[in-house]
């Protein structure tokens, strides 16, 4: 059997180049191609597995080490749970990095997600090879039971989405919606996210949508032995830019149009209700716009005062399904953003950040603003969907 090294760019998207490189396994026998699970497969004992998890390693950082570096690089190396989880073995790993005459701090070291094992062995382990600089990646992030538990604990410095994470955003509005707030709190415990399996256009536009850091995958550069330029990567990577970035000036043109006509409506609704309209009738400017979802009112203490003024209904379906919820009168919603912001700056439209809904799970935002309707500060609002 007959091992080799290839090598995948990890490319950042801010950079606009190459700042890391994935190491994998290639092997052959026989003239066939063997996969690293086949490979793997063949070593039951944990001391054999150990033993070509530590060789595979060094043939990789000695294969890296020889090839020219323009600039600073991550090496990505691919280590098993098992491996980190032996003391004297971990230590034998950053020998290893050290001998191939690579600095540990340009040396990522990758763990399957669902291979950690929270226990003191696996945490010693890796703490040891942090000492001596080495950072640590999570990898395949999202598939089957991911537990953000066991992911913070570790503090990891990348986590690497998994790539059937991405295929799911790709074709359903609601995992893209996920793909971008995971990407969020990932950064929010300290982690550079890498999304893995890129491949087509859709999963360009669908990665660089989501706010991540790094991208890998086919379209960004197969394999090789002597892997792609940047000279080649980032003209593809560029294009696709431009693409998304023209289609989202489109996108917020529309929205700046809507929200300008709902600002409108808005207003003219409030001067209504301080001139002493009923609500139902001050609010019909409102109510005629298409994306307007509901408005209500609210007393100084953020008491709902009456039910919802629907303009989008539901189905029949949907509102046997959120009937428990679809009353809100006398609910309480002091705890909202927008009825914070609106006490404390009255007279000023304010505009939330989208949310869902409690009243019936659909993503919106809220116009709100605080007024006096009969010598008592009330807050007006408005439920409005955004344009995908």
């Amino acid at each position: 059997m007959l091992l080799d090294s290839h090598f995948q760019p990890i490319y950042s998207l801010a950079h606009r180049r190459t700042v890391g490189m994935e190491a994998l396994l290639r092997a052959t026998e026989a003239g066939q191609a063997l996969s690293p699970l086949q490979v793997y497969e063949r070593y039951i004992r944990r001391d054999e597995r150990v033993a070509l998890d530590l060789a595979v390693c060094e043939a990789h950082c000695r294969r890296y080490a020889d090839m020219p570096q323009q600039q600073p690089r991550w090496l990505f190396l691919n280590v098993d749970a098992m491996t980190l989880s032996d003391a004297k073995q971990a230590c034998e790993l950053g020998r290893i990095i050290s001998d191939s005459g690579i600095a540990p701090q340009r040396v990522v070291l990758e763990v399957l997600e669902q291979a950690i094992e929270l226990d003191a062995r696996l945490i010693e382990g890796v703490a040891t090879l942090r000492e001596q600089g080495c950072l640590l990646a999570i990898d395949d992030f999202g598939v089957g039971h991911s537990n953000l538990d066991r992911v913070c604990s570790l503090e990891p410095d990348f986590v690497k989405f998994d790539r059937n994470l991405l295929r799911s955003a790709v074709t359903q509005q609601r995992t893209r919606n996920l793909l971008s707030r995971l990407v969020r709190l990932m950064h929010e415990i300290g982690a550079l996210v890498v999304v893995e399996g890129v491949e087509t256009d859709s999963d360009v536009v669908v990665a660089l949508d989501s706010g991540c850091d790094l991208v890998q995958g086919f379209y960004v550069a197969r394999p090789s032995a002597v892997p792609d330029a940047d000279t080649l990567i980032t003209p593809r990577l560029d294009a696709k830019w431009d693409e998304l970035m023209n289609r989202e000036m489109l996108r917020r043109k529309l929205n700046r149009r809507q929200l300008e006509l709902s600002r409108q409506a808005f207003v003219q609704t409030a001067i209504a209700l301080m001139q002493g309209s009923e609500f139902r009738f001050a609010a019909q400017p409102m109510m005629a716009l298409p994306d307007v979802i509901r408005c209500f009112l609210l007393d100084d203490e953020g008491r709902q005062k009456g039910p919802n003024l629907n303009v989008r209904q539901l189905s029949e379906a949907d509102t046997l399904r959120f009937a428990p919820i679809e009353d809100t009168t006398g609910a309480v919603w002091s705890r909202r953003s927008y009825f914070q912001h609106a006490i404390d700056q009255p007279g000023v439209l304010y505009m939330s950040e989208p949310y869902l809904s409690m009243t019936d799970t659909r993503t919106c935002v809220t116009l709100s603003m605080s007024i006096e309707i009969d010598e008592a500060m009330h807050v007006l609002c408005a439920d409005v969907l955004l344009p995908r």
